[in-house]
């Protein structure tokens, strides 16, 4: 693969992702929890990877197992962070505030790999930030609220998540890293669930709701993100 078609590939995938809020807000609104819906987002996008790829998850590595694991604890923690956040905030400023991530990859580089940011990166991690307020916050930005620094931290995972993933993953099998993943991320939020119950039966409409996200904006989304992040560095990558 080369960054051209990776960069394409992970542009479709964005496109995709930004769904996830609208469908999550909408899952939210039927009456569900919000751990409850992480959980089966995750647990349906674990079986389906499991079906998908059998072959490749045969004999996972050790350092595919861990990769996967310790993403999918950072991956656990991004959505409670976002789903708590996103109740009690509307799905267009969450999205905006997810996407400040895009303005801390550069110094989160700096950090991990020791690069000094480049003047074009932070530019262009400014203006995107900016065109996503553009888009995103037609009402204004409302005023600040505790949710919106749920979201903050939200997003500042969301870019560890693709600094661990370059540290860690190496020349594992990015199927393998991202189900384990998938399913430390589903453990997690079974064991929250269990504390914080349910919301009753679901509705059939939230029903695809949550096989949605299960399908699309995670499994896909998290393996193109996953294999992309081969042939993109993580500041090109957070900001396609």
């Amino acid at each position: 693969m080369t960054r051209r078609s990776a960069s394409w590939l992970l542009l479709a995938a964005a496109a995709m992702w930004g769904s996830s809020f609208v469908a999550s807000k909408y899952c939210i609104n039927s009456g569900m929890l919000q751990f409850e819906i992480v959980f089966y987002r995750f647990f349906l996008g674990s079986a389906l990877t499991a079906l998908v790829f059998r072959r490749q998850l045969r004999r996972p590595t050790r350092s595919a197992v861990r990769t996967g694991a310790a993403l999918g604890l950072l991956t656990a923690l991004t959505f409670t962070l976002e789903m708590f956040g996103l109740a009690v905030t509307q799905a267009a400023k969450a999205s905006f505030l997810t996407a400040t991530n895009i303005v801390m990859m550069p110094f989160f580089c700096a950090l991990f790999f020791r690069v000094r940011p480049a003047r074009r990166s932070l530019l262009a991690a400014a203006l995107a930030t900016a065109g996503v307020g553009l888009l995103s916050l037609t009402d204004g930005f409302g005023g600040f609220a505790p949710g919106d620094l749920l979201l903050l931290a939200d997003a500042a995972t969301y870019a560890l998540n693709s600094i661990m993933l370059v540290k860690l993953a190496g020349e594992d099998s990015r199927v393998q890293i991202s189900f384990f993943q998938f399913l430390t991320t589903a453990a997690c939020m079974g064991v929250f669930t269990l504390f914080q119950g349910t919301g009753g039966t679901a509705s059939p409409p939230a029903a695809l709701a949550v096989l949605y996200l299960a399908a699309v904006p995670t499994v896909l989304c998290y393996l193109i993100k996953n294999l992309t992040l081969k042939y993109l560095d993580p500041e090109r990558c957070t900001l396609i």
